[in-house]
């Protein structure tokens, strides 16, 4: 599975315009470094490679370490299209329906730029292919994302529901999820390279009759170069299952061509 998405990767590569892109870390991109994102899809043409690492402590259960790609590519204007993986330590412990290995697909379109009045919509759709260790069954999301600026300061609505197949006896058979975050440039308009960003979570459990999961998070996004963005974040988990995750950590880089 790893070779097709290094496959995917060069096969990208190849057919980009010979441009070379930047990338701006004032856009928000799932899972880098939170699970908020906004509204705005990478430019058309342009591809963006996005590896990170990080790991969870649970309450109760085993802590794991994971590893997460994903390409995305600017397949037309306001269109993004995405592929990715990602592989965890304890691949067998994970109760999530996205297992480890898993292929993931994704598509993100922006309708519109924000006005004074109105923020930027966007839709995602995510597509999870069962081709990792014990996974069951397509799983398919559908997310609305909503970005509106107050001056410098951003703020993110992300809500999805997920509808989950081949779930076992006692799962719920789709879960939804709603974050709300901000971002802001730290130290604007001196400094323009770093990118604060937090949110607070809530979804549904895994298994029915738990109660939700409760969370927030908080992170950096800082300019390296103008290809090259790092972020880092940390999280937890304060309410739900006996099982959720007392802290987890996560940071990685973003690669513009």
């Amino acid at each position: 599975m790893m070779q097709r998405v290094l496959l995917l990767v060069v096969t990208l590569v190849s057919v980009a315009p010979g441009k070379t892109y930047g990338i701006d870390h004032k856009n928000l991109d799932e899972n880098h470094p939170l699970r908020i994102e906004d509204a705005y899809p990478v430019a058309s043409g342009e591809i963006a490679i996005e590896v990170g690492g990080g790991f969870t402590v649970q309450r109760d259960g085993a802590n794991r370490g994971f590893f997460p790609i994903e390409i995305l590519y600017g397949a037309l204007p306001n269109l993004q299209l995405g592929v990715g993986t990602m592989i965890s330590t304890d691949p067998g412990e994970i109760e999530e329906q996205a297992k480890s290995g898993d292929l993931k697909l994704s598509g993100l379109y922006n309708f519109n730029q924000e006005t004074l009045n109105i923020p930027a919509l966007a839709v995602k759709l995510e597509v999870n292919i069962p081709t990792g260790v014990k996974s069951r069954g397509v799983d398919v999301e559908l997310k609305g994302i909503v970005t509106k600026s107050i001056e410098r300061l951003s703020f993110h609505f992300n809500g999805g529901y997920a509808f989950l197949n081949g779930t076992q006896q006692g799962e719920r058979n789709g879960r939804y999820e709603f974050a709300l975050g901000a971002s802001y440039p730290i130290g604007a308009p001196h400094h323009t390279r770093t990118t604060l960003v937090a949110d607070v979570f809530t979804e549904q459990a895994v298994r029915r009759r738990a109660s939700n999961i409760v969370g927030t998070e908080l992170g950096l996004r800082y300019q390296l170069t103008p290809r090259i963005v790092w972020d880092v974040g940390v999280g937890t988990e304060f309410a739900g299952p006996a099982d959720r995750s007392r802290i987890f950590f996560t940071t990685g880089f973003s690669f513009g061509f």
